[in-house]
Parts: C-alpha cells; sequence; structure tokens
C-alpha cells in the first residue's frame, strides 16, 4: 500500500515540475505529455517529463507476464519512471527526438491482474502477480503519431509479499498518439 502511494505522489507531484521540449541551440529536455494508445495489445500509455532527462509514466493495458512457474497475457498496470541518456547525442546528430525518442534505463512496477487472464497457465487464485524489476527500452515517435517501443530486463515477480523469483520481462509496444501536432512544412532548417 505504502509502494502504491508513493508511485502515486511521484505521478502526481511531476505534473507541477514537467518540461518541454525545446528545438533550436537550447538545450533538450523531454516532452511534457506524451499520451500513447498501444495498438498491439490494446490499452495505453502516459509519460511526462519531470527533468532534462527523466520521465515518470503509467500503463494500463493488456501485457504479459512470464515468472518461473508459467506465462500470463492479462490485464495489468505498470508505474515508471525513464532515464534517457541519448537525447542530446541524437539531437547533434540531427536525428529525432520529439515524443521521446531515445535509449533509456527504467524502474518498472507492474501488478497483473491474472484472475481476468485471457491466456496462460498461472495459478490465478485470486492473487495478483507483480513485477518490480530494471529494463534497457529503445522508443520512436514519427512525425504521423506512430511510434514503437522495445524494453528488455529482469526483475522480482512475487505475490502478496511472497517472492516468486527473479524473471525476465519483455515488453513490444506499437503505438499511436491522437494528440501529436504534425509539423508545419517549411524550407529546411525551420523549426515553428
Amino acid at each position: 500500500m505504502r509502494l502504491r502511494l508513493l508511485l502515486l505522489s511521484l505521478l502526481l507531484s511531476s505534473v507541477m515540475y514537467s518540461q518541454r521540449t525545446e528545438r533550436g541551440f537550447g538545450p533538450v529536455h523531454l516532452e511534457r505529455n506524451n499520451f500513447q494508445l498501444n495498438l498491439l495489445l490494446p490499452g495505453f500509455q502516459y509519460e511526462f517529463g519531470l527533468a532534462r532527462n527523466l520521465s515518470v509514466g503509467a500503463e494500463v493495458g493488456l501485457s504479459l507476464a512470464t515468472p518461473r512457474e508459467g506465462y500470463s497475457v492479462a490485464p495489468a498496470y505498470r508505474a515508471f519512471s525513464r532515464y534517457y541518456h541519448n537525447l542530446e547525442s541524437r539531437a547533434r546528430q540531427n536525428k529525432n527526438v520529439s515524443g521521446n525518442s531515445g535509449n533509456y534505463f527504467s524502474v518498472s512496477f507492474q501488478q497483473f491482474f491474472v484472475e481476468w487472464e485471457l491466456l496462460g497457465n498461472l495459478d490465478n487464485e485470486g492473487r495478483d502477480l507483480n513485477f518490480l524489476g530494471v529494463v534497457y527500452g529503445i522508443q520512436r515517435s514519427y512525425n504521423n503519431g506512430f511510434g514503437f517501443g522495445v524494453e528488455a530486463g529482469a526483475g522480482n515477480y512475487f505475490r502478496n509479499r511472497i517472492t516468486g523469483g527473479i524473471g525476465p520481462v519483455f515488453n513490444l509496444r506499437i503505438s499511436w498518439n491522437p494528440f501529436r501536432k504534425k509539423k508545419p512544412k517549411g524550407p529546411p532548417g525551420f523549426e515553428p
């Protein structure tokens, strides 16, 4: 319960301190708001920038759990914090950094509601499955609003404070941002 309250307070406080992406010769910051609909496994993700390279966010939708006793595709929610380590080098190389397009390290907490699983072989006796771990990810966004993300890592799976052991995690996301504004056309090097 304390962990949930801590994550909720982090998410709420980050709204007040979020930054926006700056273009041109200024420093590169993360997007203030980055909303994405997951097209691969139905769900949505909301991420916002806390500081220059740090963001926090949440995701709700279907997800894949892979603890050592089996697998489950079930509804889940996830809270995460990401540290983007290559935004400035991407900007120097004239690569896209909008939509938080970059590589990152992330700490992730995920709760799977396995009693409502769609596919899987886990014992679903009404005990939710939780995951806490570290992942490395790549996220790319495009001007038409579409994007993708890939994450891989490892962490601890547990149920009701009973450890389930260390296990892998892998997330693949094909997404669309319905609020993405297209860049106006102009001469090369033009930025609004």
